[in-house]
């Protein structure tokens, strides 16, 4: 079972185009969530926007999913 900081690399490369070694989630809202990001050229920002509004923790949590499995269906 992947890592949810393997989980947020893995986005950061789908939704941002960053290729990072670490990744942590550093605020979330209703409309996407920011990372902070270390890569072989340093620590770098990036907001990715969720796939729809969501109102609550839960809805939240469901598009995450969502946007994983996007991902890993395209590779």
């Amino acid at each position: 079972m992947p890592t949810t900081a393997m989980r947020s690399i893995l986005l950061a490369r789908a939704f941002a185009r960053i290729e990072a070694q670490e990744a942590t989630v550093t605020a979330v809202d209703r409309l996407g969530f920011h990372v902070r990001l270390k890569t072989p050229d340093g620590v770098r920002g990036a907001r990715i926007a969720f796939l729809r509004e969501v109102s609550n923790p839960v809805e939240a949590r469901k598009v995450l999913v969502e946007m994983v499995q996007q991902v890993r269906f395209q590779d």
